[in-house]
């Protein structure tokens, strides 16, 4: 099986006029370090699987401290300055499969999925359709679509770019892009004089309180496969950073993996679509026991940094039964080494 990886931070796409945008409000440091882990931790259970001969695209413009530290037999594909889709479209037609990483940040993801697809490559994207990422992507949609499910999730309101604070609003309050990725441009508002208009179309909702968690999942046309749940880590003070994550306390395991398939399968019947490939659901799990305060945040449709934990709690990683999966196969999860899933950085 021939596989193809690329990740926008490490594979060219910080080259682009769009990155360049993105980049003067946040710093680059963030995007690469969280980019070299999934790129590595991939390329690692790559190497691990005798049947996957895997291809990474790097950026030749990285700094040898930035560029990703690949197995020995991993192919390294260089990419030139600004050339990084225009490449990926030209050596596709020898790849099985292609996993695509990007941000939704200004639309990077879908945009580029959305080349991919009109060159012809779509049944080779071991990502998301269009029209689910397309929901996704958008926090105000996502939320709007699960609510109409039935899932709970914090009350909020869009805010347009240089919108004001709506006047019926409870602080303290999330003010966060609609379109963005982790915690890019998130500022909590707890009093009205914290608010600065947003410079993009923004959702403001309710400050949920409770555990941070998130529960990934291999998706497929037919079927969904719920993996460990985690709690995320993030900084005690604003601006939120992510730290990283650990295995969610067990008693949460059933609630938070019937959470994150009911918020998928809404997505899907409200896109008239099937989600593809590595999906994550964050979500605030609250105090009750049977679950009646926990809220959906979001959908990730992408792989996220959870990919490097959970994958160093398999034996093998988890890019086989991914791939698996997705081609129809019998699927295997092994028992979780929960110890081997914790995975944090320190923030720079």
């Amino acid at each position: 099986m021939r596989l193809l990886i690329y990740e926008w931070s490490c594979s060219g796409g910080m080259q682009s006029e769009t990155a360049r945008v993105i980049l003067n409000k946040m710093p680059l440091a963030g995007f690469l370090r969280e980019g070299r882990l999934m790129i590595e931790s991939l390329a690692w259970d790559a190497s691990k699987n005798m049947s996957i001969d895997v291809t990474v695209m790097v950026d030749e413009t990285l700094a040898p401290e930035d560029a990703p530290q690949l197995p020995k037999d991993s192919t390294i594909q260089s990419v030139s300055c600004g050339c990084d889709i225009e490449l990926l479209l030209e050596i596709a037609p020898h790849f099985d499969h292609i996993i695509f990483i990007a941000p939704e940040t200004q639309g990077v993801l879908m945009h580029a999925l959305q080349e991919i697809e009109d060159a012809g490559f779509e049944d080779r994207l071991t990502n998301c359709p269009i029209p689910f990422v397309s929901a996704a992507s958008d926090k105000h949609t996502t939320c709007t679509i699960l609510a109409a499910a039935g899932i709970q999730t914090p009350p909020g309101y869009p805010v347009p770019a240089g919108g004001e604070l709506p006047a019926d609003c409870d602080l303290p309050a999330v003010l966060k892009p609609r379109m963005s990725a982790g915690c890019d441009g998130l500022r909590i508002i707890y009093r009205h004089t914290d608010f600065i208009a947003p410079e993009t179309d923004s959702r403001l909702e309710q400050l949920a309180s409770g555990m941070h968690g998130s529960c990934c999942c291999l998706c497929a046309s037919d079927s969904i496969i719920p993996l460990l749940p985690c709690e995320q880590l993030f900084t005690s003070e604003s601006p939120l950073t992510y730290l990283g994550c650990k295995p969610a306390p067990s008693a949460f395991y059933s609630r938070m993996q019937t959470l994150a398939l009911r918020s998928i399968e809404a997505l899907n019947n409200a896109t008239n679509s099937r989600a593809r490939g590595w999906v994550g659901v964050d979500m605030i799990l609250g105090s009750h026991d049977d679950g009646r305060d926990d809220q959906v945040l979001e959908i990730n449709p992408r792989f996220t940094t959870s990919y490097v934990g959970l994958s160093r709690g398999q034996q093998d990683g988890l890019l086989g039964p991914l791939l698996n999966h997705i081609r129809g196969n019998r699927n295997f999860i092994a028992s979780w080494n929960e110890e081997a899933c914790e995975f944090s950085f320190v923030p720079q």
